[in-house]
């Protein structure tokens, strides 16, 4: 049975992991001294339970998981177990079938050589432990993320697991094998053990005869990590900060986000709304008849992934303590403000971009022709890098990502083909949103590149606080005769940039988004246009007072894990500020029945909704306007992020007084899927 081609990326490279139990025994070989599985009971986690029956790791198109017990470690497994949708793909180029494979030093010793077995019965494991395993790929992210003493050498045994290359030429940038589990166990001897599972890649032949216990077509093997890794120090913080605490709802969503915010970029997801059972109508034909026909109630939460263009879903039900929150305050009223007519101001963008325009020559052509050096030196970094690489490395700590790169030397955003053009779509939302009397703000995010294109490249440095897309503004201005009001955060954080050098900067080194920085500028700059409207005044009666608090957190970025395998070990988490928005001392939330939207994607979920929360732009947004925002995000969906708004219904939209619609601007070039017409309900 051959493994589907999925797309390359951050857990594609760290987390696959095998359909629970032993159900099969199969014969070693010469080739593989540890093959001595024998079969056995059926192994299922102790707080996780897989409810759609038929499920395949191999063919699945849908899985829907219990999670009795909302603990990290216990969600994190019912992510990354056997997870069909974020398995590596296939190499393109075919494995040479020539050489024998060398075992005689396994994974640089990192595993104890005397104990691997393929046999989980094989090992001291007890029943009990069995069903604990942990996903390696987040345990490891977490332990490093939190500094704890030791994570690095687990993590190293991770990283000589996915070496291992058996003497063998293996295609490029590929793994065999990967370390996709690891159990605790306490020793007879009164000492705590790690045991791992190692999992091979299906295409990975050299091992004909290798035992797959479980028949998911991923054969494994078991072995103790090295006791040197595994310190007292290591073992608790598994034990206490891992495993044994229980999240609270707003924490598991917290965790959902996360989770979804991380899988984007290689597996196209994003969170959907959970109604009240899954599937529902939204849900396609097929999924529908794959399931069976069968409902489940009460879904916590519902990610949908297209890694190749089709919709694929991971569905928790989480029960206990982390099923639902706990029932709000009571809302203020929604405000009704009086009727206005839209008022869009496309003047000072357009000004902009004319004044930019003339200094540059006069004509596009002129311009862009003065980047072709920077553009073509772009596009070779790229044509140096294999295809399935997304991050590369720059200078002083700082990490890019590749579609940056394609989107700054992309060309013509208006040239591209339909599907890919941004213009028609954005002028069709401006007229629905003209026809229901709703304001409209378009904000491109600028990219990290177009900020700081001299930590990507030293021959970059003359290129610092100028424009290094003419193609962008030559969009900005087109829109902005189409009557588009465009509120142009590039050159505000070039200015930024030079006048405020000694402050923080506004992009994460290791990541693609803003910082707490880069964020909090965008909101100052909407605040501002935002007390221009008409109705804002009438807002303003109602105004809410807001605090703010300075928080930490520490993480590697989306982009480390982008990397390959030897620059990843170059870099450590990074310790980042936000700034909470709270309110009566409680943190600041958003409000769907606000009059002012903001539609977005990523760009609007980090600090909101991951890592320090309550700190992202639609705090400090509200915070800026005295009123909370209603929030309509899409991981990486931002050309079509507005599909979730109308939802609701266009006279739901009618409601409302302001649409800001922020995305990246590296989604105006060549978006992974088409900018789609709207679809009204």
């Amino acid at each position: 049975m051959t493994q589907r081609k999925r797309a390359l990326g951050v857990w594609g490279l760290l987390a696959a992991a095998s359909a629970p139990g032993i159900v099969a025994c199969h014969a070693g070989s010469a080739n593989f001294p540890w093959g001595d599985a024998g079969a056995g009971t059926r192994v299922e986690h102790a707080h996780v339970h897989t409810l759609n029956e038929g499920y395949s790791r191999t063919r699945s198109q849908v899985w829907v998981r219990e999670v009795a017990v909302p603990t990290r470690a216990a969600l994190d497994y019912a992510a990354y177990h056997s997870n069909f949708m974020i398995a590596d793909p296939e190499p393109e180029t075919p494995m040479s079938a020539a050489g024998t494979p060398d075992t005689s030093h396994a994974f640089a010793g990192q595993l104890d050589q005397g104990s691997l077995t393929s046999d989980l019965a094989k090992t001291p494991l007890s029943p009990v432990e069995r069903q604990q395993a942990l996903a390696f790929a987040p345990l490891s992210e977490f332990l490093q993320a939190h500094k704890v003493a030791g994570a690095e050498a687990l993590a190293e045994v991770g990283s000589a697991v996915r070496s291992e290359r058996w003497g063998l030429q293996l295609p490029p940038g590929t793994s065999g094998q990967l370390l996709t589990e690891v159990f605790v166990h306490q020793a007879a001897s009164g000492a705590v053990e790690l045991w791992a599972k190692v999992e091979f890649q299906p295409w990975f032949k050299p091992f004909a005869g290798s035992a797959d216990q479980d028949g998911d077509g991923f054969p494994e093997l078991y072995g103790r990590v090295a006791p040197g890794v595994v310190t007292p120090v290591l073992v608790a913080a598994i034990q206490k900060d891992y495993v044994a605490p229980v999240l609270s709802p707003s924490e598991v969503k917290a965790w959902a986000n996360q989770l979804s915010s991380y899988w984007y970029p290689s597996f196209n997801t994003d969170l959907m709304p959970a109604g009240p059972s899954f599937p529902d109508a939204q849900t396609e034909p097929y999924i529908k008849q794959e399931l069976g026909g069968r409902a489940f109630p009460a879904p916590t939460i519902v990610l949908r992934g297209k890694p190749q263009g089709k919709a694929t879903y991971n569905v928790f039900l989480v029960r206990g303590e982390g099923a639902a929150p706990a029932a709000a305050a009571p809302a203020k009223p929604a405000p009704r403000l009086s009727k206005t007519r839209p008022s869009p101001n496309p003047a000072p963008a357009l000004e902009t971009v004319q004044r930019e325009l003339a200094q540059a020559g006069g004509s596009w052509p002129m311009w862009m022709a003065k980047l072709t050096p920077t553009h073509d030196a772009l596009k070779k970094r790229l044509k140096g890098m294999p295809p399935k690489v997304k991050a590369l490395a720059g200078r002083d700590g700082f990490l890019f990502y590749r579609n940056d790169l394609e989107y700054v030397s992309g060309g013509d955003l208006e040239q591209q083909r339909k599907g890919k053009n941004p213009l028609p779509v954005i002028l069709e939302f401006k007229k629905l949103l003209d026809e229901q009397g709703v304001d409209f703000l378009f904000v491109p995010v600028p990219t990290k590149l177009e900020v700081y294109p001299e930590k990507l490249d030293p021959a970059f440095t003359a290129l610092s606080g100028q424009v290094i897309n003419p193609a962008f503004r030559k969009l900005i201005e087109r829109l902005s005769k189409e009557g588009v009001e465009i509120v142009d955060l590039l050159p505000a954080f070039l200015q930024a940039k030079v006048t405020s050098a000694a402050e923080p900067f506004l992009f994460q080194h290791q990541d693609t988004h803003w910082t707490d920085r880069g964020l909090r500028l965008a909101a100052d700059l909407l605040a501002t246009r935002v007390k221009k409207y008409p109705w804002y005044a009438e807002l303003a009666k109602q105004k809410r007072a807001y605090d703010l608090r300075e928080t930490s957190f520490t993480r590697f970025g989306d982009l480390h894990s982008r990397l390959p395998e030897a620059e990843q070990k170059k870099y450590a988490p990074e310790t980042l500020v936000a700034h909470r928005v709270v309110a009566d001392g409680k943190p600041y939330d958003d409000d769907p029945d606000s009059p002012v939207v903001l539609l977005g994607d990523s760009f609007t979920a980090v600090y909101q909704l991951t890592d320090a929360e309550h700190a992202g732009v639609s705090a400090h947004l509200a915070r800026g306007i005295a009123y909370p925002l209603d929030l309509v995000m899409s991981y990486g969906g931002g050309p079509n992020v507005r599909q979730k708004l109308l939802r609701r219904s266009v006279e739901a939209l009618g409601t409302k007084k302001l649409v800001i619609w922020m995305m990246t601007a590296r989604d105006l070039y060549n978006y992974w899927e088409d900018w789609e017409p709207l679809k009204k309900p």
